[in-house]
């Protein structure tokens, strides 16, 4: 099985987009799984710890890394 990974969105009428590249991809009888991951305010709140943490981080730092 393949995978691929984008991010889509709910359309007004209730259907998941679908990116044009993927969509070339498919038959029309295509059979395929679908998961839904979203993202909730706790794990945007960590994501945006982490860019924020990893901005103070410098090459002069990496000498830590191996203690």
């Amino acid at each position: 099985m393949k995978t691929y990974e984008y991010e889509g969105k709910l359309l007004p009428d209730g259907h998941l987009s679908i990116p044009e590249d993927l969509k070339g991809k498919l038959k029309s009888d295509s059979k395929f799984r679908v998961m839904l991951l979203l993202d909730d305010e706790e794990t945007a709140w960590d994501k945006l710890s982490m860019s924020q943490f990893l901005k103070g981080y410098s090459e002069k730092d990496t000498i830590y890394d191996k203690l």
